[in-house]
């Protein structure tokens, strides 16, 4: 748990998984643009389709980005597998990687979001060793291309299929520098971590402190939705008010009593109208707090 002065220190941002539906053009400087509008202060740049960002159009965002207090983070492309046996995949996942940390570093994100593999008949320990043998090359070239302000931010997965369960999420940041977790709520529900007290979301909290340490609670990278599951997991994001599973609320109340510092983004098919409903009601608990 936090200190009272860590406390102090801690901040809660919130903002949408990519342009925001009502932003009057659909592109990234007009898409933080009206996140900074709405009063959102975190913006997740959407390059899960492929990176492509000019240096001069990064820069211009950077710029608006550090203008308006909105903390800007990465998601890479969706095509890595950071624990496949094939070595052309191996190589297009560091490939994917890269491309994203560039645009990252350009853009003055502090972290790349991104799902890091499948099982594919392999075991947890198999996965864990491959991933991290990745990983650690996309730190070294990132050293080596003085990329020095970014961090990779492995994402727990929402099917069981996928190699990015809570613990094996925390075993990669725990064992590799430059490397932090991204907790998505939604895909540790379908995988079933039911999330459903706020003594349910405070051993998610507990165990990221045991594994990484009291400062990982400072500025946590996460993701939150409801979400429609089957027995394999995750099937698809929800609305607010949807089905509940997993209630934004609890969270919440876990966040204001407790301290933590997080980015909470959203990745609801309503983007930034769930961004400003969940920071309506932290704000709304908070507020009670303080009386």
């Amino acid at each position: 748990m936090l200190n009272r002065c860590d406390k102090m220190k801690a901040r809660v941002r919130f903002g949408p998984a990519g342009i925001p539906r009502g932003s009057p053009k659909q592109d990234l400087y007009s898409g933080v643009e009206y996140t900074g509008e709405l009063k959102l202060d975190a913006f997740e740049c959407e390059f899960s389709r492929g990176v492509r960002l000019n240096k001069e159009v990064a820069l211009r965002v950077r710029k608006l980005a550090n203008d308006s207090d909105i903390s800007l983070s990465c998601h890479a492309p969706y095509w890595v597998n950071a624990c496949s046996k094939e070595k052309v995949k191996i190589e297009t996942s560091i490939r994917n990687i890269m491309e994203a940390a560039r645009a990252a570093h350009l853009l003055g994100a502090g972290i790349i979001v991104f799902h890091p593999g499948f099982y594919m008949g392999k075991s947890s320990e198999e996965c864990a060793a491959i991933a991290k043998k990745t990983l650690q090359v996309c730190i070294e070239k990132m050293g080596e291309e003085k990329i020095n302000n970014v961090f990779l931010g492995p994402e727990t997965t929402g099917k069981l299929s996928q190699y990015g369960s809570l613990s094996e999420v925390l075993d990669l940041c725990s064992s590799l520098e430059r490397c932090k977790p991204t907790i998505d709520f939604a895909h540790l529900h379908a995988r079933g971590i039911k999330l459903k007290k706020k003594e349910d979301y405070k051993e998610i909290f507990d165990k990221i402190e045991k594994e990484l340490g009291g400062s990982a609670l400072k500025e946590l990278h996460t993701h939150f939705s409801e979400v429609e599951y089957t027995k394999k997991g995750e099937r698809r994001h929800l609305v607010l008010g949807t089905n509940n599973e997993p209630p934004f609320r609890p969270l919440s109340e876990a966040i204001v009593e407790n301290g933590y510092g997080a980015t909470i983004i959203s990745e609801s098919p309503l983007l930034e109208i769930d961004a400003l409903k969940m920071k309506n009601a932290y704000v709304s608990l908070l507020s009670k707090k303080g009386k």
